[in-house]
C-alpha cells in the first residue's frame, strides 16, 4: 500500500480531546490528510466513452484515493477518488467500513474527480458497458470496485491517524480552460463544441491546511470542468486533475492534494485530445493554487458543521410497456435500456417517476459554505446560487456522493441535447426531468444554507461566469508551434517543404456548406463549413482569391479537419473548376491523393489530432489550373458515401498565412 502521510514529525499526541478543543479555540482545527494508490492491477474496463470496446491498453500516470479529515470527536471526511463517478453503492459501503473508525454517514462525502480513463465502478452509468462485456470482465470490474473501496478506508484511517492542531484558510482565483461544449443555433443544442457566450463556472477556491509554522501540509482546490481532455484513448490516466495535483504536490513537497469538481457538466477543457493539453490545464490550475497560497488568505476557525437533505427530483411520465416492447427490438443502447424499463416492470410492477437525490453542505461558520451535489450538475446551477446567495463566501461540488444522471436546468431542458436527453440511456433513466427541479434543487440548498449565507443587499455579480473574450480562447499565434507527425518520412517531409514554400491562401469566400464548430489545428473550436458521407449532406464550396500569376502551377492552402475515422470509409471527391477531381479520404496521419491524370495533388498534413478526429493543412497543387474570368478558382467537395457519419471541414478563418511560416521553419529543420 503506497501512502503518503501529511503530518510532520510529532510525539504522540496525549489527550487528544482536550488538547484539540484548547487549540481550536486558538483557531487551530484538528485536520489529517493522506493519499492511497488506486491504480488498477488487471485489465478492466474504463467509464466514460461509448465507443470503447475493450478494457484499457496502458498506464499514463498513477490514480489515487485522497482523503482530507477534520474534527475530533466527531470527525468528518472527504474522499476525492481519481475516477469517473462515485455510485452511492459505493459510497455506501466506504460509509459502511468508515462507521468502524467513528466516522458516520453523514458526515462522509465521496467526491469523483470525474476523470474519464479511469475504471468504471458498476452503478455508474449502468448501460454504458450493458451487453458487451463478459462474465471475466464484470468480475475484474467488481473486483477493481472492492479494491478501490478498501484503498479509500485505508486512505480516510491515515488520514485520521495524522491528524494535527492545523491553521485552515481559503481563498478563491479563477482558471481560464474551461468552456461552454454545449453548441446553439436557434437556441436548440445541435452538438458538442465551444459555445464562447455559453456560462461558465472559473472560480478556483482553494482551501489549505497549515502547521503551526507555516508549512502547507493539505490543499483541497476545485474547478468546475469535465476531465475530457483526453477523449476515448483507451488508457489510465488522471487528466487534468490528476496532473494539477501532481503539479500542486511538486509547487507544495509536504502537502497532499485533492481536486474536486464543480458544476461543470456542460463545460469542457478548450483546447482537448492531446495529452499535452491535459498536462496544461494541470499546470495552469496549480499556478493559480500556488498564486493563491502567497496572498492573504481568509482563516477558517471552526469545524465544519454538516447538514443533509434528501430530495426526489420528478421525470417526464415513462413510456408505456408496448412502447419498451418496441425498442426493446433495437439494438444498442436504446434497445438495452427497453429492456432495463421492462425487467423494472417485471420485478417492481412500475417505472419510478422520481430520482432520489442526496444533497450535502459543510458550513465553516460563516466564512465559507460548501455544498455537495450528486451526478453531473450544469453550470446554470452555480450561476444562479451565486445571484441568489453570498457568492463570496460559497464553494460548490458536483459528482460528489452518487452518480444518479445529468442534472440539467430549466435552460439546457428547454435547447434539448445530450446533457438533458441522451445521457439519459446509459444512467438507465426512463426519459429527461422535469423543469421543476431546477427549483427544487436550488430551494433545497438555500434552506440548508440559512439565511447567514443570504445574497447581500446590490451585491455585486460574480465574475466567473463569462469568458473575458473570444481572443483569451486562442493561442497567440506567435506562440504557437506546429507538431511535425513523427510518422513523416524523409522524403515526405521535403514534399510537405516543397508545398509550403510556394503555397499561397486558398480561400476568400466560402460559398455553401453547413455551418458547425470543431477543433482546428490547435486543437480549439472554430467555426466551420463541413459535410458528411450521409444521404443529403450539403457538398463543401468556396473560391480562392485573385491569383496574380495564372501562368504557371499553383499551390493553395486552406485549413480545416477530417474526422470519425472509425465509420464506414465512403470517400470525397475534391472537384477544382467542376473539372479536374481528386478522390480523398479521412485519416488522422498525412496524406497525399492525386487526380486521375495526375493534373492535381491534394495533400494534408494534421497538426492536431486524437483517435477520430483531425485538424491541419490542405494544399492542393494544380499543374495546369483553370481560372475563371478573375483570376479566381473555384472548389466544391461532396461525399461518394450516404451511410457514412465521417466528415469534412473548411474553417471559416482562413488566416493561413502566419502558421505557413511556422510550418516553413518547422519542416526545414
Amino acid at each position: 500500500m503506497n501512502i503518503r502521510f501529511s503530518s510532520c514529525i510529532l510525539a504522540i499526541l496525549i489527550q487528544c480531546s482536550a488538547s484539540f478543543s484548547i487549540l481550536s479555540a486558538e483557531g487551530l482545527i484538528p485536520v489529517g490528510v493522506a493519499k492511497v494508490d488506486v491504480t488498477p492491477k488487471e485489465p478492466v474496463v474504463l467509464a466514460g466513452y461509448g465507443s470503447r470496446k475493450t478494457e484499457f491498453e496502458s498506464i499514463d500516470t498513477k490514480l489515487w484515493a485522497r482523503a482530507m479529515v477534520f474534527g475530533d470527536k466527531q470527525p468528518i471526511a472527504i474522499v476525492a477518488l481519481d475516477n469517473c463517478g462515485v455510485p452511492m453503492s459505493v459510497t455506501l459501503r466506504l460509509a459502511a467500513r468508515l462507521r468502524n473508525h467513528g466516522i458516520e454517514r453523514e458526515r462522509l462525502v465521496v467526491a469523483a474527480t470525474h476523470t474519464h480513463n479511469a475504471p468504471n465502478l458498476p452503478g455508474n452509468a449502468p448501460l454504458l458497458w450493458a451487453g458487451r462485456t463478459t462474465p471475466e470482465m464484470d468480475r475484474r470490474s467488481s473486483d477493481y470496485t472492492t479494491f478501490a473501496i478498501e484503498q479509500m478506508e485505508a486512505a480516510v484511517v491515515a488520514a485520521l491517524e495524522n491528524r494535527r492542531p492545523r491553521r485552515l484558510e481559503w481563498a478563491k482565483g479563477r482558471a481560464s480552460f474551461g468552456g461552454n461544449r454545449r453548441l446553439l443555433k436557434n437556441g436548440r443544442w445541435v452538438g458538442f463544441g465551444f459555445q464562447r457566450n455559453g456560462p461558465v463556472d472559473h472560480s478556483v477556491p482553494v482551501l489549505a491546511a497549515r502547521d503551526a509554522d507555516g508549512t502547507v501540509r493539505a490543499i483541497w482546490a476545485n474547478y468546475a470542468c469535465h476531465c475530457t481532455t483526453l477523449g476515448s484513448r483507451n488508457a489510465i490516466n488522471g487528466d487534468w486533475a490528476g496532473y494539477a495535483s501532481a503539479a500542486i504536490e511538486r509547487d507544495f513537497t509536504n502537502a497532499v492534494s485533492l481536486i474536486t469538481i464543480g458544476c461543470g457538466a456542460d463545460v469542457g477543457p478548450q483546447p482537448s485530445g492531446q495529452l499535452e493539453y491535459s498536462k496544461r490545464h494541470g499546470e495552469e490550475l496549480a499556478e493559480e493554487v500556488r498564486r493563491l497560497l502567497n496572498r492573504p488568505t481568509t482563516a477558517l476557525r471552526e469545524v465544519p458543521s454538516v447538514a443533509s437533505k434528501q430530495l426526489k427530483l420528478p421525470l417526464e411520465e415513462p413510456a408505456s410497456r408496448e412502447e419498451w416492447e418496441v425498442r426493446a427490438r433495437k439494438s444498442g443502447f436504446s434497445g438495452q435500456l427497453a429492456k432495463a424499463m421492462l425487467a423494472r416492470l417485471g420485478t417492481e410492477g412500475r417505472i419510478p417517476d422520481q430520482v432520489d437525490y442526496p444533497l450535502t453542505a459543510w458550513t465553516f461558520g460563516d466564512d465559507l459554505a460548501m455544498v455537495f451535489l450528486a451526478g453531473e450538475v450544469v453550470v446554470d446551477y452555480a450561476v444562479r446560487l451565486n445571484r441568489e446567495l453570498d457568492w463570496t463566501r460559497l464553494w460548490y461540488h458536483a459528482w460528489a456522493n452518487d452518480m444518479p444522471s445529468y442534472i440539467p436546468s430549466r435552460r439546457v431542458l428547454s435547447e434539448g441535447g445530450y446533457e438533458p436527453g441522451s445521457s439519459q440511456i446509459y444512467y438507465a433513466k426512463p426519459g429527461p426531468y422535469k423543469p421543476e427541479i431546477e427549483d427544487l434543487l436550488v430551494n433545497a440548498v438555500r434552506e440548508l444554507l440559512g439565511p447567514k449565507f443570504a445574497a447581500r443587499p446590490n451585491q455585486i455579480p460574480a465574475p466567473y461566469h463569462r469568458i473575458p473574450g473570444a481572443p483569451e480562447s486562442y493561442d497567440p499565434v506567435e506562440d504557437w508551434i506546429p507538431r511535425i507527425p513523427s510518422e513523416l518520412s524523409a522524403q515526405d517531409r521535403s514534399h510537405f517543404h516543397r508545398l509550403v514554400q510556394s503555397a499561397l491562401p486558398g480561400v476568400e469566400k466560402i460559398t455553401a456548406g453547413e455551418a458547425v464548430e470543431w477543433r482546428n489545428y490547435m486543437g480549439y473550436h472554430t467555426p466551420r463549413h463541413f459535410l458528411r458521407q450521409l444521404k443529403g449532406s450539403r457538398p463543401v464550396a468556396w473560391s480562392s482569391p485573385m491569383i496574380t500569376t495564372p501562368d504557371r502551377p499553383v499551390v493553395l492552402c486552406f485549413s480545416g479537419g477530417l474526422g470519425w475515422k472509425s465509420q464506414p470509409a465512403a470517400g470525397f471527391e475534391l472537384s477544382v473548376g467542376g473539372q479536374t477531381k481528386v478522390v480523398f479520404e479521412v485519416t488522422t496521419k498525412p496524406g497525399r491523393w492525386s487526380s486521375a491524370d495526375n493534373s492535381a495533388e491534394l495533400a494534408y498534413l494534421p497538426n492536431w489530432r486524437n483517435s477520430q478526429d483531425s485538424g491541419g493543412f490542405f494544399f492542393v497543387k494544380l499543374n495546369d489550373p483553370r481560372f475563371d474570368k478573375q483570376g479566381r478558382l473555384t472548389f466544391t467537395v461532396r461525399s461518394l458515401g450516404q451511410t457514412s457519419r465521417r466528415w469534412f471541414a473548411i474553417d471559416m478563418n482562413q488566416n493561413v498565412k502566419p502558421p505557413l511560416k511556422k510550418l516553413k521553419a518547422a519542416l526545414a529543420e
